[in-house]
């Protein structure tokens, strides 16, 4: 069965006419593969998940997202949550993610409960949060007070925590590091040259 193209339908042109629109709809496909469903965007938000840190996406801002949403990464031995792709995650297999924008995360234990955690530093010295740099002398005083009123809800309008295109993100990384492996063997070919 061929469907027709409702874009020629003079009847459904008509309609969207009267209806004052100028421009065409926007729909696009769910899928539960790459989107967050209506139940765990609530899990995530009140009672936090616990997941591999192999089925979360390092995005190229060295944020983490899974599926389609940047969250927060936490451990609940840890006085820190994070939001980076920090070496201090590096060890761990399995973390507890969380897109909760204000107050304490939760804990999953065998009753819910929550832990006051702190903003990882070296999730901020990653980002650069802000201008954020404990390394230089100059700016210690000016990233100990982002430090101290760090904001979750601040964070989330810097960097859009949902919806990531998730599938244009991994194409555009795939595209870059193709790209990158030729530029990197230009100028290796352009050093080799200079040299002799």
């Amino acid at each position: 069965m061929k469907l027709p193209n409702f874009l020629e339908d003079e009847a459904f042109n008509q309609l969207r006419k009267k209806m004052g629109t100028s421009r065409y709809g926007y729909f696009k496909l769910f899928n539960p593969k790459y989107h967050l469903t209506g139940q765990e965007r609530s899990l995530l938000e009140l009672q936090g998940k616990k997941v591999s840190i192999r089925n979360l996406v390092p995005l190229a801002d060295s944020t983490w997202a899974f599926k389609n949403t940047r969250v927060i990464l936490y451990l609940p031995e840890s006085s820190v949550y994070h939001l980076a792709q920090c070496q201090k995650l590096k060890q761990h297999e399995y973390v507890y993610i969380s897109t909760k924008r204000e107050g304490d995360l939760p804990l999953i234990k065998q009753e819910t409960r929550t832990a006051s955690l702190k903003i990882c530093e070296h999730c901020l010295q990653v980002l650069g949060y802000k201008g954020f740099d404990l390394r230089k002398n100059r700016k210690v005083a000016y990233s100990q007070k982002i430090l101290q009123e760090f904001s979750r809800s601040e964070f989330f309008r810097l960097y859009r925590q949902y919806p990531i295109n998730i599938e244009a993100l991994l194409e555009k990384q795939a595209n870059i590091t193709q790209n990158l492996t030729p530029v990197l063997s230009q100028r290796q070919h352009r050093r080799l040259k200079n040299t002799f």
